[in-house]
Parts: C-alpha cells; structure tokens; sequence
C-alpha cells in the first residue's frame, strides 16, 4: 500500500488519511472525534429536556367541570336554577359544591353532591334571591388527601353573576 501516499486503505477499500485535525476521506474534513462527541451531548440533553418537560404535561391532573346559572336577572323573591358538575382524573374521593354569596360578601355553601373517586358529582338546585343586589354563584371542587379523610379545596369555577332588582 505504499503508492498512495499520505492514504491508507482502511475498510472495505476505502481510503483515509489521518490529519491532526481528524480524519479525511477522499478529500472531505468529517467531525473530529470532539466535536462529535459534543454534538451527540447537546442532542442527548436536547431530548432529556423536552421528556421531561412532556412527562410534567402528562402527570398533572385534568379537571373538567360545567356551571350554569339562570336566569341572571330576577325580582326579589324570585327563584334562581343553578346547576353544575365537576371532576377531576386523580384517584381521590371528590365532592362537588355550589357557593353563593351576597355582593363581595363570604362564601356560603349552598348545596353538595354525595361525592365519589374519580367523580365529584352533579348538583342540581334552586336559590331564592331574598334581597336587592349581587348574588354570586361558583362550584367548588373539594378533594382528600392520600393520608387523611379531610376535604381540600382543589379548584373553583369561574363566578357567574345575577342581578336581583
């Protein structure tokens, strides 16, 4: 092999040169032995970051909830339908509840369903509007821990609002 000069048949015939800078073949630079080494790294990180990342999407908890108050204006004395669900996919017991409150005033339960896992259940009521003003409703989602029976609060639905005139 000594009339190639500077190439050497390495592999399945083909010819290499050995650089200070890497190895050639037939002429084209390939990536130092460095260089790949900190590519395949940043590739490795690349795809580490985003599993991670995809796997903190996936763990976390979906609720689904549904709300509905009608009518959202009434006269004093009138009777207001307020109806709502909600759920959530952890394996705790859930209940479901309707709050009320009379301008900015606290939140007062109104109603709860029997509860279970996986379901918060349905509540389907109606509150009569005693006195001029605001009346607020919201659902409140309350769950256990996995190592006591008390009810937590996890998560409320968005106020819907009735004038009372």
């Amino acid at each position: 092999m000594g009339g190639n000069g500077p190439w050497k048949q390495v592999h399945a015939g083909r010819l290499f040169a050995v650089t200070e800078h890497g190895t050639t073949r037939k002429g084209r630079q390939t990536m130092s032995f460095l260089k790949r080494r900190a590519a395949r790294g940043a590739v490795i990180a690349a795809v580490g970051i985003s599993a991670l990342g995809l796997s903190a999407v996936t763990a976390s908890a979906k609720v689904d909830y549904g709300f509905k108050v009608s009518p959202h204006t009434v006269k004093v004395g009138a009777r207001v339908h307020v109806k709502g669900y909600a759920m959530n996919d952890d394996d705790l017991f859930q209940k479901f509840c309707v709050q009320q409150r009379q301008g900015t005033g606290s939140w007062h339960t109104v109603k709860c369903a029997h509860g279970a896992v996986w379901d918060g259940g349905k509540v389907d009521t109606w509150v009569r509007a005693e006195h001029r003003g605001t009346l607020q409703f919201r659902g409140a989602l309350y769950e256990t821990d996995w190592n006591s029976k008390k009810l937590h609060l996890q998560m409320v639905t968005p106020t819907e609002t009735v004038k009372v005139r």
